[in-house]
């Protein structure tokens, strides 16, 4: 026999109200009109967070990371993606912030995140390079 269901109390708001009872951490709330939450299955949801809270970005280089992120991501999705341009967006990332673009890399070089060998083989590269000028300085 199933147990019986404890009464919920009423909570009532005003218009546009936003009432959670218990945890929201980790979820998306929305509110206006018609908004509709799409799930993230993005590998780098995490990097754009880290683009987003960065705090020696100045608000335009926040958006161009965005961008190029955005950009090479569509293109390391396609089955043969061009190798010149995902080196140019990782080359723009490096100059943008370097520490974000580690994380792009061990992303694009993660297993779980099933993208081509080829962008894996960008990724290997540009980490090499990455070093050789850290090295250099």
């Amino acid at each position: 026999m199933s147990k019986p269901r404890k009464p919920r109390s009423s909570i009532q708001a005003g218009d546009r109200s936003v009432v959670i009872g218990g945890n929201a951490s980790g979820n998306i709330i929305i509110t206006g009109d018609g908004n509709v939450a799409l799930p993230s299955s993005s590998p780098f949801e995490p990097v754009y967070r880290q683009i987003a809270e960065h705090p020696n970005l100045l608000p335009a280089e926040k958006a161009d990371a965005r961008a190029e992120l955005q950009e090479l991501e569509t293109e390391i999705r396609k089955p043969e993606p061009d190798v010149s341009f995902l080196e140019r967006r990782l080359r723009n990332l490096r100059r943008i912030a370097p520490d974000i673009l580690d994380v792009v890399l061990a992303t694009i070089s993660s297993p779980a995140a099933g993208f081509s060998m080829v962008a894996k083989k960008v990724a290997d590269k540009m980490r090499a390079e990455a070093s050789q000028a850290g090295g250099a300085s």
